[in-house]
């Protein structure tokens, strides 16, 4: 309100909008405020904000930070004639709510009874909205997957109807809008957000492979895609607990780990490696979140097997210790899914406890050190051995990150007398 009051200083009638209303009436604090301004001159609003006015896209927007938190916020012209002619170009009911500095509400589309009922609407019931833009559909289905919302049954009926009429307006969706909507539609409730897809008969036009796994079964009948949404069921189950649940990168590893397989006895990785880089990087999703997925998905059936300290040290070496929990995690993840029975459990026990030894030595070492992941660096060794630079030293240096992950060194006096142990021969 503050801020509303200060821009309405300028002159200019100021209103928050969209999201920010929408979470304000359902008691959630918001993290971002949006607010609809009756002036296109945005200039002097910045000044009295302390915000910048962004020209680079089709209309100005003026962006800046507010209050002693720093809350930042966004402010657009209103378009149309009239706040209620902005709100009537939103596409849902719960989105189209206004707010004034006064407290005064408009709500010319019952938004605020819709969020009370917990039912998703589009705006005045017009289905021309979904026709001017099809890809509202997955906002849709986004946000009952996020909210927790039911969709109207006139909305529903009407979205059914014309998906159904016009497939071809589905088609024609560049592939990094739909990989906006299924990120932020997994976000939070990952197989209900599938699963409202599927309902929808969406899958084909963004996620072809995961149709297909229907047609794919297991020797009990049951289809693979069966198994992915169960697995996505558990990943949904765990993320309010269970911290690396919650990465992007995880959640995207439930939902394409299957993907191209032919059975579950003869599951080509390579094969399904490549789908997943072609899939995340047509819906421009960063090369680091990619590799993040690829390997998780690589790496997660190895761990049914025991991996003594030794082998998990080395892993950690290799991918860092957050890639290897996270592999780890997920294995934990298909097992549940699957109903693996207590030996695969065990095993899987087994090796958390190992991998958590592992880690729980390395941290020690940035304890004693201040935050360094080794007791001596290359300079050092060098200078403790009386050693020219080479490669011997990078060897070194690997076996200490051994010794220490595998126990067998746990201080600096003992790091240095290990290296002294060893040969020096370049």
């Amino acid at each position: 309100m503050n801020l509303l009051k200060t821009v309405e200083e300028t002159g200019v009638k100021a209103w928050l909008v969209g999201g920010t209303v929408r979470m304000i009436e359902m008691g959630i604090q918001p993290v971002a405020l949006t607010l609809a301004l009756d002036t296109q001159d945005l200039k002097k609003v910045a000044k009295a904000t302390g915000g910048t006015v962004d020209t680079r896209g089709p209309f100005p927007v003026l962006r800046g930070t507010y209050g002693e938190m720093g809350i930042p916020f966004k402010a657009l012209p209103i378009r149309g004639g009239s706040i209620e002619d902005d709100l009537a170009r939103r596409d849902f009911s719960i989105e189209s709510i206004a707010l004034r500095s006064d407290g005064g509400v408009v709500d010319p589309f019952g938004g605020r009874l819709d969020i009370r009922n917990r039912v998703l609407r589009l705006n005045g019931d017009n289905i021309d909205l979904i026709k001017d833009d099809p890809m509202r559909v997955g906002r849709m289905l986004r946000f009952a997957a996020d909210l927790e919302m039911d969709i109207f049954w006139k909305t529903d009926s009407d979205v059914r109807h014309f998906l159904e009429k016009h497939p071809e307006s589905m088609e024609g969706l560049a592939p990094e809008r739909w990989g906006r909507e299924v990120i932020r539609g997994m976000r939070r409730h990952p197989w209900r957000f599938i699963m409202l897809c599927d309902s929808y008969r969406l899958l084909p036009f963004f996620l072809p492979d995961l149709e297909a796994l229907k047609d794919v079964k297991d020797e009990k009948g049951q289809s693979l895609f069966d198994h992915v949404t169960a697995i996505l069921q558990v990943i949904e189950s765990r993320l309010d607990t269970h911290k690396l649940a919650q990465s992007e990168a995880f959640i995207l590893a439930g939902l394409l780990s299957l993907i191209g397989a032919r059975s579950l006895e003869q599951w080509d990785c390579q094969r399904t490696e490549r789908l997943v880089s072609d899939y995340l990087t047509h819906w421009n999703i960063p090369s680091e979140i990619i590799s993040a997925v690829t390997a998780i998905i690589v790496r997660y059936p190895e761990f049914y097997e025991p991996h003594d300290e030794a082998q998990f040290c080395a892993t950690v070496l290799e991918y860092s210790p957050t890639a290897v929990e996270i592999a780890l995690e997920f294995a934990e993840c298909v097992a549940l899914a699957e109903k693996f029975d207590d030996s695969y459990r065990e095993v899987l026990r087994e090796n958390r406890w190992n991998l958590q030894q592992v880690l729980r030595r390395f941290e020690a070492v940035e304890l004693q050190t201040e935050g360094s992941t080794r007791f001596l660096t290359g300079r050092e060794v060098m200078s403790l051995l009386n050693m020219a630079p080479g490669r011997r030293v990078g060897e070194l240096l690997d076996g200490l990150d051994m010794a220490v992950g595998t126990g067998k060194v746990n201080t600096l006096a003992k790091a240095e007398e290990w290296l002294r142990a060893q040969p020096v021969k370049q």
